[in-house]
């Protein structure tokens, strides 16, 4: 059987194992997978408990499943550490690897049951061969068949050879032009210039300036969760470490000499990741957000990145700029016949009805 052992969080992984993670999270692309991801949320959530799980066939480390264990009142669940605030997640593994690693991580699973009574996998990428061998036929018993819970859409712009400008050209002329003229009122009329957060020392300030802008931008939209307190402390333990890693993208565009748009997001590998931004009051009829996106892409386009991953949702702004978009689907697997496993599998079955109707 292939070595599957479960693990506490980076701090009590050797030095080694912590950056063999960190080269599978970045193989993938993947913030969301990385040791930091995983020691900023554990920091900010200290009733969660780690549960990484590490296959390691030949003793060599090729996955790492970062999970934790946690409670929704009764049930013990394990999920993907700062499952509700990422957006695509799955193991950190080679794309070959997914099904030989699922399979192995569930004789871990049904060895550690006593631990948990639901596995939740959020946003999982349909694409991937991974969670399906959670609750194929083939599964060992004791595992429920995983039913789905939730699909989001995930759009994206992917670079081809002639970069930003090769991408624009394939935009509509009104979109082009409305893109060039508005930059360029801002940039007559108000001195719109871009800066990027590069110094370990500017960090502090820099994303106080984000924090209060994005709670600008939703305060008349009844607030966004992302601007709780708990959430941000968490995003500035792992903005510091994606700013040492070279991650960081934080992007302030500054307008008659003050901030006035945010930009928060990362770079790994060839992917440019937008999470969240923020945006002042008085220039909103300006597009300035759009200014700023625009401004972003290009820059993942000058910076070499192959894909601008505008993250979940299905906004209109989004369907304007992206290029395709793909899906991610939660899950939840139970223990077979337990009985919290059962009332899952009946509330999905219910959602899925609901959704089918809905779609008639």
């Amino acid at each position: 059987m292939d070595a599957v052992r479960a693990a506490g969080g980076p701090a009590s992984l050797d030095s080694d194992l912590v950056e063999r993670w960190r080269a599978l999270a970045e193989l993938r692309e993947n913030p969301f997978l990385t040791p930091e991801w995983y020691a900023a949320w554990l920091a900010a959530h200290p009733d969660e408990d780690p549960f990484v799980l590490l296959w390691q066939p030949g003793g060599e480390l090729r996955g790492v499943l970062p999970l934790v264990a946690t409670r929704e009142r009764a049930v013990r669940v394990l999920r993907f550490a700062g499952a509700r605030r990422a957006d695509w997640l799955g193991p950190a593994c080679r794309p070959e690897d997914e099904a030989a690693m699922a399979a192995a991580c569930v004789e871990v699973l049904l060895q550690q049951r006593s631990a948990w009574h639901l596995f939740r996998l959020d946003r999982v990428d349909l694409a991937g061969a991974w969670p399906e061998a959670l609750w194929s036929s083939e599964a060992p018993k004791g595992v429920a068949p995983g039913r789905s819970r939730r699909t989001d859409v995930l759009p994206f712009i992917r670079f081809g050879d002639g970069g930003y400008e090769a991408y624009l050209a394939d935009r509509s002329r009104n979109f082009r032009s409305q893109l060039g003229r508005r930059r360029r009122k801002l940039e007559r009329e108000h001195g719109l210039r871009f800066r990027l957060t590069a110094e370990p020392e500017r960090l502090a300030a820099d994303f106080e300036i984000f924090r209060a802008l994005h709670e600008e931008r939703w305060r008349d939209r009844g607030g966004s969760s992302s601007g709780d307190e708990d959430v941000m402390r968490f995003q500035r333990g792992f903005a510091a470490a994606a700013l040492e890693r070279g991650w960081l993208r934080l992007w302030i565009a500054e307008a008659d000499g003050v901030p006035a748009a945010a930009w928060y997001g990362w770079r790994i590998g060839g992917r440019y990741c937008y999470a969240l931004s923020g945006l002042s009051e008085r220039f909103e009829p300006l597009a300035l957000g759009t200014v700023l996106l625009a401004h972003t892409i290009e820059q993942a386009a000058v910076e070499g990145a192959t894909v601008y991953d505008m993250m979940w949702g299905d906004e209109d702004y989004k369907r304007r700029f992206e290029t395709g978009r793909r899906e991610a689907a939660t899950w939840v697997v139970g223990r077979r016949r337990h009985p919290v496993a059962l009332a899952a599998s009946a509330r999905s079955a219910v959602e899925m009805k609901l959704r089918r109707a809905h779609d008639r």
